[in-house]
């Protein structure tokens, strides 16, 4: 396939699922240089793609509002205006790594033959009929690799091995910043099973103090500001942020020097702007979704597995010194 000016992708959702498409977006680019990207995505995560120079226009849809609403009159108005913008261009490929019943009617109301993985990979199978062409790929692979291969079959080329989510220089003011360095410490996360015991990131904020750093701590809701407001006051200058924006976080993140943080979406954030990050996982799989980058990298931890605060100290101190090395 030599020239493909019209991509549709269909990626609406959650913060992580996108943020590991935005190399797709890089690798359509690499090799169609003249290619014309749209992206579909959740109202409440559209700045994402939005901040990849290579997504031309965003969709945004809110099947997450509209159902909670589906006999109102101004959510059938807002269906059909999607509906229209969705009719506006004729696609020459709608990409849809998600697999979903609502990704798929999404492929199939778009102009265009859609693709999506086939039933190794597909998250429900009840979709599978509503796609023009799936691909079989590896189940083992991580998430990035299989959504670069997606495209990669869909468009006929083959994923250069560099992965470049697209997104490192993020220009946005935030008055609340400190001065100086400072690691992000992303203590919560939305299920209790994923968290790492308070005890443990209070060492390690006192850690990176010793070294310089102060800490900065994110939360999402009243009970998570809570947990980071009782570890911050344990630590040295550190700074609970105020509520953020994705602009903010990603902003926040790309001038860190050190990310540690749990399964979360600020967590795929900081490795996407090329941040140092260690990830802990606590209760879910990395070998599924763990941080992959360029930068220094460190998944610790798994299912029901905790990693310890002496091996998440020493991969922080390494990605430290990996920085100094850099500079």
């Amino acid at each position: 396939m030599l020239h493909m000016p019209n991509i549709l992708l269909v990626r609406m959702s959650s913060m992580g699922d996108l943020i590991h498409t935005l190399p797709v977006v890089t690798d359509i680019k690499t090799h169609f240089p003249d290619a014309q990207i749209d992206w579909v995505a959740e109202e409440a995560y559209t700045e994402l793609p939005r901040l990849h120079p290579g997504v031309a226009h965003v969709l945004p849809i809110a099947i997450r509002r509209w159902r909670k609403r589906l006999w109102s009159p101004a959510i059938h108005a807002e269906i059909r205006a999607f509906l229209e913008r969705l009719d506006q261009d004729r696609y020459d490929a709608i990409i849809d790594p998600q697999g979903l019943l609502k990704s798929a009617w999404v492929c199939k109301r778009a102009r265009g033959p859609s693709c999506a993985f086939d039933k190794t990979n597909i998250r429900d199978r009840f979709a599978l009929p509503f796609y023009d062409r799936t691909f079989a790929i590896p189940k083992t692979d991580h998430v990035i690799t299989k959504n670069r291969k997606l495209a990669g079959l869909a468009l006929g080329y083959t994923p250069d091995e560099a992965i470049r989510y697209g997104i490192r220089n993020v220009d946005h003011p935030l008055a609340w910043l400190p001065a100086g360095p400072y690691a992000c410490l992303l203590v919560n996360t939305a299920r209790a099973a994923k968290e790492w015991h308070e005890p443990n990131w209070i060492r390690l904020g006192q850690a990176l103090a010793a070294t310089g750093l102060q800490s900065i701590l994110t939360w999402g809701s009243h009970a998570e500001r809570e947990r980071a407001e009782r570890i911050a006051s344990q630590l040295p200058g550190a700074i609970v942020a105020p509520k953020l924006t994705l602009m903010d976080a990603t902003a926040m993140l790309s001038r860190a020097e050190v990310t540690i943080g749990v399964d979360t979406g600020f967590t795929h954030i900081s490795n996407a702007v090329e941040t140092p990050t260690i990830a802990i996982f606590c209760d879910s799989d990395p070998n599924h979704a763990g941080v992959i980058g360029d930068q220094y990298v460190a998944n610790l931890g798994g299912v029901q597995q905790q990693p310890s605060f002496d091996e998440v100290l020493q991969h922080v101190l390494a990605a430290l010194d990996s920085r100094k090395v850099t500079e």
